[in-house]
């Protein structure tokens, strides 16, 4: 069984970290890479299984069976992996791994580097945690690691008030969000006695009490925190701008997805199924009316991409210009999760599911090619105000090549790989409702606007700031070029990988058939 070891390996990497620093600072720096392309190459293995086969992966932790002696339900701590979690994995392995590849050249001037690659490996490894886990308690306890990571990592170069300022804001409002999901699971396991996802699933729809309904608006109020939803989006536009940008890299790439959105659709659609509760709701039986969820979700939705996408047009910061545009990013993002809600078991439904899945994965790489960007102007011209970045282009030539693709790609222009999730967007709400397809355009238009502006001021007149600027050193140039090589290649095979990939990960998501819960029925029927 290869999934332990999606969390086995990066545990042992950052707990040997300080021993192996001891060794040298190069050995350090080998062995975070090592052993993040360790974990890269597991999560590779586990998602063509799962891909290949289409079943999902269950591993019970310490047995062979998540069933306890001599009862029939799930007691133990149960990894459930369907095409979802497996894909997500795959993505924060791949960032994760050209990140610290990156810092080899980017951190190279910082000191308490061993702190560093062992906080840079725990993030990693709760975010994994995160997209493999069956168990919410579990779930809350990876939520959990990968948060400190991240509070430690936003505040790592304390020697300015920005950074220490950030990682406070982001410790407070991220403890408030952990607290809310935290109450929604004590509530349900006080109701229902088990903390196993697929099992809570089929006890919520036997008896969908009040205390199930309020965990869930617990639940999607905390997530909303975690996923930088507008109006509670204050801390990212913060954090993201003021962490090395190898680290906001992931934060805007990775953690947002992982510990915000990825969260939402795994318990909207994990725990608390539209399907099942509409077939309750067909026969006059209480079930949790989740098109009220649905519209939740997608009103914080065009609030998110309408502001977010506003707000990095007057930005003259770069990286707080792609923080606020990362916000209006998750707004696309939970308006496929939402209309999906919505319009459960139809084609639009399957589509906008498929598209936010899309969207998730191309952001992550775009995201994280832009704020790869943005750390090698900082780290080659001493700035990030794009008043002092005239004439860039002429001087540092690859990294304005690399901004140029990511820019296009999250406008969504084609033929890059942004086009094909945002049209997917926008077919599926124009197919649900044609006024939410309207705004999810005006976001676009707000976006294109924010990046032209960025891209002018890199082919303008050459200032004085940028007159000494060269490219960065190839650790930082490689991986921004793989991230550009990416980008193209996806976009030029956009609905291939639509069909073959984001669609049939957007049906095992919905379960139609009721496949995450089948998954552990298996062993409860032959217990």
């Amino acid at each position: 069984m290869t999934l332990p070891f999606l969390i086995i390996i990066p545990l042992f990497g950052a707990f040997s970290m300080p021993i192996v620093s001891l060794l040298g600072k190069k050995i350090k720096e080998y062995w975070a890479v090592i052993v993040s392309g360790a974990t890269l190459a597991v999560s590779a293995k586990i998602f063509y299984t799962v891909w290949k086969t289409n079943e999902i992966i269950l591993y019970t932790l310490g047995s062979d069976s998540p069933i306890g002696k001599g009862v029939k339900f799930p007691i133990r701590i149960v990894w459930e992996v369907d095409l979802f979690g497996a894909l997500l994995a795959l993505t924060i392995a791949f960032v994760g791994f050209l990140a610290v590849i990156y810092s080899l050249g980017y951190m190279k001037h910082d000191t308490g580097l061993e702190k560093y690659y062992t906080l840079i490996l725990i993030l990693e490894l709760g975010m994994l945690g995160i997209v493999i886990t069956g168990d919410i308690f579990n779930f809350y306890v990876f939520l959990e690691i990968m948060s400190i990571a991240s509070y430690a990592l936003v505040a790592f170069r304390n020697d300015t008030w920005e950074g220490i300022e950030a990682g406070i804001k982001y410790m407070f409002v991220g403890s408030l969000a952990s607290s809310f999901i935290l109450l929604g699971i004590a509530l349900l396991y006080g109701q229902y006695g088990t903390l196993t996802m697929s099992y809570l699933a089929i006890k919520i729809a036997e008896n969908p009490t009040l205390v199930a309904k309020i965990a869930l608006a617990f639940f999607i109020g905390g997530l909303l925190f975690k996923s930088g939803a507008v109006p509670v989006h204050m801390w990212l536009a913060d954090a993201h701008p003021a962490a090395p940008s190898s680290i906001s890299a992931m934060l805007s790439g990775l953690v947002i997805k992982a510990g915000g959105v990825y969260a939402v659709a795994r318990i909207v659609f994990g725990i608390f199924n539209p399907g099942l509760h509409a077939y309750l709701r067909a026969f006059n039986a209480p079930a949790v009316n989740m098109d009220v969820i649905g519209w939740v979700i997608v009103f914080f939705a065009c609030l998110t991409l309408l502001v977010g996408n506003a707000m990095a047009v007057v930005q003259t910061d770069m990286k707080r210009l792609f923080a606020f545009s990362s916000v209006g990013q998750i707004g696309y993002i939970l308006l496929g999760i939402g209309i999906g809600t919505l319009a459960y078991g139809t084609k639009a439904g399957e589509l906008a599911l498929a598209g936010a899945i899309y969207h998730i994965v191309n952001h992550a790489l775009i995201k994280a090619l832009l704020f790869l960007v943005a750390g090698a102007v900082i780290h080659q011209v001493g700035t990030k105000n794009l008043n002092e970045l005239s004439g860039l282009a002429k001087k540092m030539p690859l990294t304005t090549f690399s901004f140029v693709i990511g820019a296009a790609a999250i406008i969504g222009l084609p033929p890059l790989n942004g086009f094909a999730s945002k049209w997917i967007i926008y077919e599926s709400s124009a197919m649900y409702n044609p006024v939410l397809a309207a705004i999810a355009v005006v976001g676009t238009v707000f976006s294109l606007a924010a990046y032209t502006r960025v891209l002018f001021t890199f082919l303008g007149r050459e200032s004085d700031m940028i007159k000494e600027a060269k490219e960065p050193e190839k650790s930082m140039i490689i991986p921004m070029l793989i991230l550009v090589a990416v980008i193209i290649v996806m976009g030029l095979l956009p609905w291939q990988i639509s069909d073959k990939i984001m669609v049939p990960t957007a049906r095992m998501l919905e379960q139609l058939n009721g496949e995450y819960i089948m998954a552990l029925l298996k062993f409860i029927g032959g217990a």
